[in-house]
């Protein structure tokens, strides 16, 4: 049976929930939780210090802190507590289960897609507020302890070709942007994915690195003590570090962060490239670097710590211009 925990040392696999152990033996069987998580995520500051983990199928991102300062509703919440600093799309939270403490991983609540591909895992930890979590547990039991039925995965969305897309229209309104959130309309507007989009934009928006360019960059940043922030996530969840990075490396096929209260595993061997962008905005552009798997997904995106009603920092931009 493989190793289907929401790991420390390789990135999440999917789907993973179908064969988490115990359903299928009934030893140390998951326990199923029901759970409004758009209510619920509001409430999750009395856990105390947790460790939360979001990844995708290339790359995790753990951060150590506390829940609290939650904002939204409907299609999205933001949990911006300092560490803790999350995009949420409740659609995607579909199925939570606990798990117990075993071979040194620590229980869990973690939360899977209809698809039963991680989306979020929230971990006990010795500063962690027991009495909290075990009325948590307790609350949120489900009546239903069987085994979810999981939904087949879609086919992947195909590429229009590139000959129907009107690429100068996607280079005007991409010049026209003036908030960096219009880029998602922007690519829904023109059918364009989202790589595609970097590749027939062109230079003076996009240029394409190899993915072995993120340690150089990290590296780069830590020489320099640049404040950076890192995204990573999945359709369920984005999950973001601010601040530098003290301890890139990479070894044995994995790039590794081993900060306090940050922890980064990428398999080098997923990521297929990376882009450094540029979107136009009314203080004066962002630049981003951004990096994809083997699918062609977006696997992670970086960009230099910025306050939201600044610009951006000199530091950063020339740094990724370097790259």
């Amino acid at each position: 049976m493989p190793d289907t925990r929401l790991p420390t040392a390789l990135p999440i696999a999917d789907p993973i929930l179908s064969t988490l152990p115990g359903w299928e033996t009934g030893a140390v069987c998951p326990t199923r939780l029901e759970v409004d998580w758009t209510d619920a995520l509001r409430k999750l500051d009395v856990l105390g210090t947790v460790r939360v983990v979001t990844g995708n199928r290339s790359i995790t991102h753990e951060k150590t802190g506390r829940f609290g300062n939650v904002d939204g509703n409907g299609p999205a919440l933001i949990v911006l507590n300092r560490e803790v600093d999350l995009r949420v799309f409740p659609r995607h939270w579909a199925i939570t289960v606990h798990t117990p403490e075993t071979d040194g991983e620590a229980e869990a609540i973690r939360v899977f897609d209809r698809h039963g591909r991680a989306v979020h895992a929230i971990h006990r930890t010795p500063e962690t507020n027991g009495a909290a979590w075990d009325a948590f547990l307790i609350l949120h039991r489900a009546a239903d302890q069987d085994a979810p039925v999981l939904e087949p995965l879609p086919a992947p969305a195909a590429e229009r070709p590139d000959a129907e897309i009107d690429v100068e229209g996607l280079r005007a309104a991409w010049s026209a942007m003036t908030d960096v959130h219009e880029f998602f309309g922007m690519l829904r507007t023109f059918g364009v994915g989202r790589r595609q989009a970097l590749r027939l934009a062109g230079p003076g928006f996009a240029r394409e690195l190899p993915a072995t360019a993120l340690l150089p960059l990290l590296e780069a940043a830590r020489d320099r003590r640049l404040e950076i922030m890192i995204f990573v996530g999945n359709a369920g969840c984005i999950q973001i570090h601010t601040g530098t990075v003290d301890h890139p490396a990479a070894e044995d096929g994995l790039l590794r962060i081993d900060d306090h209260g940050f922890t980064l595993r990428a398999i080098q061997a997923r990521l297929s490239s990376a882009w450094v962008v540029h979107k136009p905005t009314d203080k004066g552009g962002i630049t981003t670097v951004e990096l994809y798997d083997d699918r062609g997904d977006n696997a992670a995106i970086l960009c230099g710590q910025r306050d939201e009603d600044k610009p951006e920092r000199a530091e950063w931009r020339a740094l990724a211009a370097s790259l």
